[in-house]
Order: C-alpha cells, then sequence, then structure tokens
C-alpha cells in the first residue's frame, strides 16, 4: 500500500526547492520583525522592569538565529543544481 499522496509525488525537485527557498526568506522576514521587538524591550532609564530574559540575551540569541540562517541559506544555495535535479526522496 501506499502512504505518499499522490500530490506530494507530484512536486519536482524545481518544486521543491523553491517551496524550501520561500520558507527560508519568510524566516527571514520575521527575524527582521522580531529585532524591531526586541528593540522595544529595552525599559525606559530610571524604570524598574523584570523580564525573563535580558535584552542583551535576547539580541544575542537573534544573531545566533540569523547567522544560522544565513549559513543554511548558502548552504542550500551551493547545493541547488542537485537540489532542482533530483527528485527529493519522501519517508
Amino acid at each position: 500500500m501506499d502512504w505518499v499522496p499522490e500530490a506530494v509525488k507530484m512536486l519536482t525537485g524545481r518544486g521543491r526547492y523553491e517551496a524550501l527557498m520561500g520558507n527560508v526568506h519568510g524566516l527571514a522576514m520575521l527575524l527582521d520583525g522580531s529585532k524591531s521587538l526586541i528593540d522595544s524591550c529595552e525599559p525606559p532609564p530610571g524604570a524598574v522592569y523584570q523580564y525573563a530574559a535580558r535584552v542583551e540575551d535576547l539580541e544575542d540569541a537573534h544573531k545566533q538565529a540569523v547567522e544560522t540562517l544565513r549559513a543554511f541559506h548558502l548552504r542550500v544555495k551551493t547545493f541547488e543544481a542537485d537540489l532542482v535535479a533530483k527528485p527529493w526522496k519522501v519517508n
């Protein structure tokens, strides 16, 4: 019995690659938006606020996420020809 839906089988390597790159660009846009949210967490001078995480910790986590996404994007672009040419195996 075949468990893989026909719609999934019809996706070519090109379609899957474009979907992957669309997700990478979507994540990049979300990370850009989260930067302004992190900047708005900075308490005004003299105000007493208690956060679950320090703003510096959030900025470091954001920077690490951006660097990781850039490295992944670069790696995907490096193997673009292989990803487009071969059908992806669905487990």
